[in-house]
C-alpha cells in the first residue's frame, strides 16, 4: 500500500523559550535477559561484492536485523538487497530473504518481525523513500510504501535516521523534521523543526528523543508530545549532530563535527567536551555509547567520557549496533561471517587502559601544566607577537602557565599550500565557476618531546564568499592569498590531551574477528 503523508493534520511543536531550566527523569530500564557472551554464525554472503550495510537493534524484542546489498552495473544497475534477523538472547538465526532492490534496514520493531527499509541509491535525494516489510516464513511480506519528506527537494528529502518507539509509534528524521508516525498507518501525527543534518537518539526508557537545531539542543517527549527540555548549543559551530544516550541515560553526548559534547541528562548541564582534532575518524552516523564512560565513535574510537582519552581502536568489522551496554559487531569471514557480542572495553583492554591512566604523564596538557608558545613558524615577524599574545590568553583562559620551562610547546605555523582549483554557485544563476587560488595552511600542535600529541589546521581559502558592491569572486581570492592569522583567535584548544602513542593516538588496537575480540 502507498501513503501520502497527510502534513497538513500533523501538528508542530514549538520549543519553550531558552530560559527554562532543563529538568529531566529518565527510568532505569530493566536489563535486558542475559544474552549469549558468544558470536553467533551468519549465513555465508552471496557473492564477494556483497556489503554489510547496516545492523538495528529493538531492545524491546532483542533481535536485531542486518542489512547487505550487492550492486553492479551503476546506480541503475542490478542489486540485491539481504536482510538476516537474529534472536540475540538465544543466540540464534532465525532467517534471511532478499529482493532485487536498493534497501537498507533503518529499524526493526518490537515484535520482531517489522523491518522499516529505506531506499538507498547514489545522489542527494535518493534516500528518501520507506517500506514497511514483514518478515514471514515464506519471505519478505511488503505492507507499507511512502516518502515522508515528499513536501521538499533535493537532500532534504532523504531519510536520515528512524527508530520505534514502543509497538505503535515510529520516528523519522529528515526534510529538517524530527517526525512522530502512527507506525500501522504512516501517518504523520507531530513533529519537531530540527538541523537538516542532525541525527537524533532515543533514550533508554524510549520516552524521550534527543535532537538539535541550528542553534539549540532539545529533549522530545514522546508520550506528552512535547518538547520539555530545550538549551542553547555550546559554541557558535555545532554541524552535523549525532546523539546517543548511555544505556542508563545518565548522560547524553552529542559527536558534532570533530568534538564530542557530554550534558549530565538530568540537568543539561555540559559535563565535558572532547576535541577529536588529529584523530583521522569519519563518524558519519556512527555513533554509540557501550556504558556511562564510554562512546564509540565512527564504528572505531573508543572514548572516555570522565578523563576525555581516546583510549581504544577497535578494527576489522563492517557495522555495529548497542544492546545496553554489549556491542553487537557484524564480521565477515571468508566463508561466512559472525555476529560478536562484546562490551567496551574489552577485557583484554582494561587493564592496560588501567595501568596507562594511572601514570601521572598520561595526560601531558591539562589544567597546571607550563606550557611554551612558539610562533617562530610564522613568515610575518609583526604577527608572531599579536598571535603569541592571543594563545597566552586561550592557555590561561585553560588553567595553563606559560613559560619557557614548560614540558610541552604550543606551535604555530603558517605556510603555503598548492595552487588549488575551488568552484563556487552563484545565488540565482545556474552552474559553477571554478578559480585557482593559492592556498595557505594555519597550523597549531602541542608538542611532547618532540611528538605530536594534538593538532588542527585551518585554509585560507573562503568556504562561504559574501561580495561587498562592486566586489567579484576574484578580488577576494586575491585577498586570500596570504597566510590567515585571524584563524588562531577562532581555534579552541582542548582541555586534556593524552601522551602519544604508537596506536594513532589510542592506548591500543584490536581486531574484531568472527570468533571474538583479539
Amino acid at each position: 500500500k502507498t501513503v501520502t503523508p497527510a502534513w497538513s493534520r500533523a501538528q508542530q511543536l514549538l520549543p519553550a523559550p531558552t530560559d527554562q531550566p532543563w529538568k529531566l527523569s529518565i527510568a532505569v530500564p530493566e536489563q535486558p535477559a542475559a544474552t549469549r557472551n558468544r558470536p553467533i554464525a551468519l549465513p555465508p554472503k552471496t557473492d564477494f561484492f556483497e556489503d554489510v550495510k547496516a545492523i538495528v537493534i529493538n531492545p524491546a524484542c532483542q533481535r536485531a536485523v542486518i542489512g547487505y546489498l550487492w550492486a553492479k552495473g551503476g546506480p541503475r544497475g542490478e542489486a540485491r538487497t539481504r536482510i538476516v534477523l537474529c534472536d540475540l538472547a538465544s543466540g540464534k538465526v532465525l532467517g534471511s530473504a532478499s529482493g532485487p532492490v536498493r534497501m537498507v534496514p533503518l529499524a526493526l520493531d518490537d515484535t520482531g518481525t517489522k523491518v522499516l527499509m529505506r531506499r538507498e541509491e547514489f545522489g542527494f535525494g535518493k534516500q528518501d523513500e520507506l517500506e514497511i516489510w514483514k518478515l514471514t516464513r515464506s519471505g519478505i511480506q511488503r505492507l507499507l510504501r511512502w516518502v515522508p519528506y515528499d513536501d521538499v527537494q533535493g537532500p532534504q528529502r532523504d531519510v536520515k535516521w528512524a527508530a520505534f518507539a514502543g509497538p505503535d509509534k515510529l520516528l523519522t528524521q529528515g526534510g529538517g523534521k524530527l517526525a512522530v508516525w502512527n507506525a500501522a498507518t504512516a501517518e504523520p501525527l507531530f513533529w519537531v523543526k530540527t538541523q537538516g543534518g542532525c541525527i537524533p537518539a532515543l533514550s533508554p526508557d524510549r520516552k524521550y528523543a534527543a535532537f538539535a537545531t541550528d542553534k539549540e539542543v532539545g529533549i522530545l517527549d514522546l508520550e506528552a508530545g512535547e518538547v520539555v527540555a530545550f538549551q542553547a548549543a555550546p559554541g557558535s559551530h555545532f554541524p552535523f549532530p549525532v546523539f546517543a544516550f548511555t544505556p542508563k541515560g545518565t548522560r547524553l553526548a552529542c559527536a558534532a563535527f570533530d568534538r564530542i559534547y557530554v550534558w549530565d541528562t538530568a540537568t543539561g548541564n555540559l559535563a565535558g567536551q572532547i576535541l577529536l582534532a588529529g584523530m583521522n575518524i569519519h563518524i558519519g552516523t556512527d555513533f554509540l555509547c557501550p556504558g556511562e564512560n564510554y562512546a564509540l565513535a565512527g564504528k572505531t574510537l573508543l572514548v572516555d567520557l570522565s578523563t576525555q582519552a581516546k583510549v581504544w581502536t577497535y578494527e576489522g568489522h563492517g557495522a555495529v549496533a548497542a544492546l545496553g551496554n554489549v556491542c553487537w559487531f557484524v564480521v565477515s569471514g571468508r566463508d561466512a561471517g559472525a555476529l560478536v557480542p562484546a562490551t567496551l572495553p574489552h577485557a583484554g583492554a582494561k587493564q592496560r587502559i588501567h595501568q596507562a591512566m594511572a601514570a601521572p604523564d598520561f595526560f601531558v596538557f591539562k589544567p597546571g601544566v607550563t606550557v611554551r608558545i612558539d610562533t617562530s613558524g610564522l613568515p610575518d615577524p609583526a604577527e608572531r607577537q599579536k598571535v603569541a599574545a592571543v594563545l597566552r590568553e586561550k592557555l590561561m583562559a585553560n588553567g595553563c602557565l606559560v613559560g619557557e620551562t614548560g614540558t610541552v610547546d604550543l606551535v604555530a605555523t603558517a605556510e603555503a599550500g598548492k595552487q588549488r582549483e575551488v568552484g563556487y554557485h552563484t545565488f540565482g544563476q545556474i552552474g559553477t565557476r571554478v578559480y585557482n587560488v593559492q592556498e595557505y595552511i594555519s597550523r597549531l600542535k602541542l608538542v611532547w618531546q618532540g611528538q605530536t600529541a594534538w593538532e588542527v589546521s585551518g585554509t585560507s581559502v573562503p568556504g562561504l564568499i559574501q561580495l561587498k558592491e562592486g566586489e567579484t569572486v576574484q578580488d577576494v581570492l586575491r585577498r586570500s592569498e596570504r597566510p590567515n592569522y585571524a584563524w588562531f583567535a577562532h581555534v579552541e584548544l582542548p582541555k586534556m590531551v593524552q601522551k602519544p602513542s604508537a596506536q594513532g593516538g589510542t592506548l591500543g588496537t584490536s581486531q574484531v574477528t568472527v570468533t571474538g575480540i583479539q
